[in-house]
């Protein structure tokens, strides 16, 4: 199924406002968030297919998202220890974009490669880094959120985690007292990896993440970046075991937020576009009903690519489109 973009122009912006009016006063800000997937976290920015345009923001903000989640990875733009300044000047350029669209931002370092490979040598190369990403954006609005790292995996395991990512929010407070930090546990981000993360003393400003694949067999059929996924095709959605999964992992992860006061961000959810396409709407919206049902922000994975809900090349929408926002299909 696919919405024109003829029709869809003509509710845009209800549905924007109806999604305002609902969720203007959650606690992080942020209720309606969208991964702008395979752009800026390609080694190179169009190496995977796609660019960031300005037309994007409008078109997230008017569609009812309040809030875009920017992957970017830093670590192959770098001269030496600097950030490449051509690099920087495009992030900049980028955020202002969203800002100019009014939606929040999560600025995150993606596809660090190195730390989850060897990350006690790499760790240093982390922390300066954060240093200056921290002082480059030390003066923009408290609508910016950063990210310490996605998904922590392989050698980077929870013990060193645990570690490491206090002393990169010490090096951001330096610059950024006040601002929103974001980070999850090892394991990919996984909800279950939530036990093994230790929360530093002040949780002030700090906001936890998990990412939502379940289950995994389903959601990354025949995903390229997966070994031997393509058995997995023809994996359907829909039982009842399916829908006690997500019910039960977000009953969960909401009793160790609230044990601990701290807001949870649903960061990454979706269905890999070799997955029926049908089951994949009805996978995305049980998983956003079950994130709203428990008061948890989200963040779809992703915007235009394998994942996306939408067409560059027509400027379409799919039929995942009213799946997360669904005043889509009442105007």
């Amino acid at each position: 199924m696919r919405i024109l973009w003829s029709f869809i122009a003509l509710f845009m912006v209800f549905s924007a406002v109806n999604a305002q009016s609902a969720t203007e006063d959650t606690e992080l800000g942020i209720n309606r968030c969208i991964n702008l997937g395979n752009m800026l976290e390609a080694p190179y920015e169009g190496d995977w297919g796609l660019r960031v345009e300005e037309s994007y923001f409008e078109t997230i903000a008017e569609a009812g998202f309040d809030s875009v989640r920017i992957p970017i990875r830093w670590s192959t733009h770098r001269n030496g220890e600097a950030i490449d300044e051509r690099f920087l000047s495009r992030i900049y350029e980028v955020l202002g974009w969203a800002l100019d669209a009014n939606l929040n931002v999560i600025l995150n370092v993606h596809h660090y490669e190195e730390m989850m490979s060897n990350p006690e040598d790499e760790f240093e190369q982390l922390i300066v880094l954060w240093e200056q990403i921290a002082a480059a954006f030390a003066d923009y609005p408290d609508s910016v959120l950063f990210e310490l790292l996605n998904e922590p995996h392989d050698n980077l395991d929870f013990n060193l985690w645990n570690e490491y990512y206090p002393q990169l929010i010490e090096i951001i407070r330096k610059t950024n007292p006040t601002r929103s930090i974001i980070v999850g546990g090892d394991d990919w981000n996984s909800a279950n990896a939530l036990n093994d993360l230790v929360l530093p003393r002040n949780t002030d400003n700090l906001i936890v993440t998990f990412h939502f694949y379940e289950p995994f067999e389903f959601t990354h059929q025949g995903a390229e970046w997966v070994e031997d996924s393509e058995a997995w095709l023809g994996t359907t959605f829909g039982s009842t075991a399916d829908y006690r999964i997500i019910n039960n992992t977000f009953d969960e992860v909401v009793a160790w937020g609230t044990a601990r006061n701290v807001p949870i961000l649903l960061g990454e959810f979706g269905a890999y576009s070799r997955a029926d396409f049908e089951q994949r709407i009805a996978y995305t919206q049980a998983v956003r009903e079950a994130a709203e049902e428990h008061d948890i922000a989200w963040c779809y994975w992703e915007f235009a690519s394998t994942f996306g809900i939408y067409d560059v090349e027509t400027e379409t929408f799919n039929g995942l489109y009213p799946a997360l926002i669904p005043e889509a299909l009442n105007q």
